[in-house]
């Protein structure tokens, strides 16, 4: 995916530190294509504790793997043979106190099992190797981003989500399509929105809309709650998915089907209308 599209991902936010590179979501279902996360939160030491460089080593059986970088950062993806075996992301800045995301979108193999990301964080000359594996009960000093494959991936009857009003904005050329609609939970547990789908998106990005100082931008949103009870919204001025890279069927008139998928591996599948620049 064209390095070009990096600046529709503003992905640098104060969000809390984590303790580790980690990926999200942390389990899926085997088979799927997810769009995926990998989070620096942190620098490599209090001796050099800002962050310039990610690179992540990706299993061998993953398929169609694309990425995007955020404003101010480059991507590589290094090859073998016929498979992208890592992605390199280097040029930025994460200070300490502040959190980047950087996006992936990959199918995953048919088979259940865990899959393991080594991942170097670089901070200038220095760096954090995060390679670990579990070793029986021994938590991992250093450990590697992990993904767990499981075929549980229904939603709880509880959940009675509901999907209204869902529409895509179509734009001239290749100009990535913003999504819309309102989801619903009836039920009487929460739910965690993790991601999106659609053969209509080369891939789909969950955004937010927001101006500080007069200045807007867009953020990457790794997930979202729906309350129970309650509903959600994601419209033009806010939260928002992004069809980056849509394909030829993302016309006005047409209809695509958009999956959504939720912690634990449950989706559910609903059809948007694609509509003009004017939203008509």
């Amino acid at each position: 995916m064209r390095n070009s599209l990096a600046a529709l991902c503003l992905c640098l936010s104060a969000l809390p530190a984590l303790a580790h590179v980690t990926i999200a979501p942390a389990a899926a279902p085997p088979g799927t294509r997810i769009n995926a996360t990998f989070r620096i939160g942190h620098g490599c030491s209090a001796a050099a504790p800002v962050s310039t460089a990610l690179q992540v080593e990706l299993p061998l059986n993953l398929t169609a793997v694309q990425t995007i970088a955020p404003p101010g950062w480059e991507v590589t993806l290094v090859r073998a043979d016929d498979r992208v075996s890592a992605v390199t992301w280097k040029g930025g800045e994460v200070k300490e106190g502040q959190v980047m995301l950087f996006p992936i979108s990959f199918v995953l193999p048919k088979n259940e099992s865990q899959l393991a990301f080594p991942a170097v964080q670089f901070c200038g000359a220095e760096k954090a190797e995060w390679t670990d594996l579990p070793r029986g009960t021994e938590k991992p000093a250093k450990p590697a981003p992990l993904l767990t494959l499981s075929s549980t991936s229904t939603l709880p009857a509880s959940a009675a989500l509901i999907l209204h009003d869902g529409w895509f904005r179509a734009l001239p050329g290749n100009i990535p399509a913003g999504g819309y609609f309102i989801i619903s939970n009836g039920g009487k547990d929460a739910m965690v929105l993790t991601g999106a789908e659609s053969p209509g998106c080369g891939m789909l990005i969950m955004h937010r809309s927001s101006a500080t100082g007069g200045l807007a931008s867009m953020q990457h949103v790794p997930s979202r709650d729906v309350p129970a009870g309650g509903s959600i919204s994601f419209s033009p001025s806010g939260y928002h998915l992004m069809c980056m890279e849509p394909k030829a069927v993302m016309r006005p008139g047409n209809t695509v089907p958009v999956t959504l998928t939720f912690q634990g591996g449950g989706k559910m599948t609903a059809t948007f209308a694609v509509r003009n620049a004017a939203g008509r």
